[in-house]
């Protein structure tokens, strides 16, 4: 390896899970039949600003977070959303399978690339719920970005680190 190209410092990889529930109608009714209160929601017509434009929400989207901390391991986002559908929530969640798409969201920034297994026993559950599984996984920076500053400082070749 070359003297002039040092490993970069660590990065403090993050990941969270939140369970998503998508489809028409007012948020409302997703909370009244949960009777859980969402993290985040809006519902289908909403009006949403971004930039100073006018958007309007074109579905419903019901948001619970597992209430972890994002250095806490994905299975124990995913455990933890399963311990707030209780025993009783569970038929309720499951009546809005019809209707809704239900699924577990997993979101992972890392410094280089994301792998996960997801615990076995925590993905039957999830199954027997009809509840699916999402991953987003994140670079965290932009990889073009790093490797416009990398050529920036090195040169054009700085990909040869042959010589």
């Amino acid at each position: 390896m070359r003297e002039d190209v040092l490993p970069l410092e660590p990065q403090t990889d993050r990941q969270y899970a939140y369970l998503s529930i998508i489809g028409t109608g007012p948020s409302s009714r997703i909370t009244e039949i949960l009777g859980l209160q969402p993290d985040d929601e809006w519902s289908e017509g909403d009006v949403e600003v971004r930039q100073g434009r006018e958007k309007i929400r074109h579905f419903t989207n019901w948001k619970r977070s597992s209430g972890l901390r994002d250095t806490e391991d994905l299975n124990a986002h995913i455990r933890a959303l399963l311990h707030q559908v209780d025993f009783n929530r569970r038929p309720k969640l499951m009546s809005l399978l019809g209707d809704y798409d239900v699924k577990v969201v997993c979101v992972s920034y890392t410094w280089q690339c994301f792998s996960f297994e997801l615990d076995f026993r925590l993905q039957r559950e999830l199954t027997q719920l009809g509840i699916r599984t999402w991953f987003d996984a994140y670079i965290d920076g932009d990889v073009h970005e790093m490797m416009h500053d990398f050529k920036s400082l090195h040169g054009r070749d700085a990909g040869n680190l042959e010589d």
